[in-house]
């Protein structure tokens, strides 16, 4: 017996969107983190500057980020980014 003769039909289930939430769903301190983390592989890449501590660092606080699902840095953090960027320029 054919399905597809008899009326049945194959549904697939629905597929999550292959693209990353939207703008408003997004953690504007994690794509900050993450832009950061870009630049300091860039310098890497670039410029064969030592930046395995610095990206340590930066790593730590995506995956504490990620975990705790944190709004905001702690002074001392947005510090010492802020002075990464700097560094990083």
């Amino acid at each position: 017996m054919n399905p597809t003769k008899t009326g049945f039909h194959n549904y697939t289930k629905k597929k999550s969107s292959k693209y990353g939430p939207s703008f408003a769903e997004r953690n504007p301190i994690l794509s900050k983190l993450l832009d950061l983390k870009y630049r300091i592989n860039d310098a890497y890449r670039n410029k064969g500057i030592d930046t395995k501590d610095d990206k340590r660092y930066v790593m730590s606080l995506i995956d504490d980020v990620r975990k705790h699902n944190f709004k905001t840095l702690a002074p001392e953090d947005g510090h010492c980014c802020n002075g990464l960027w700097r560094k990083y320029e």
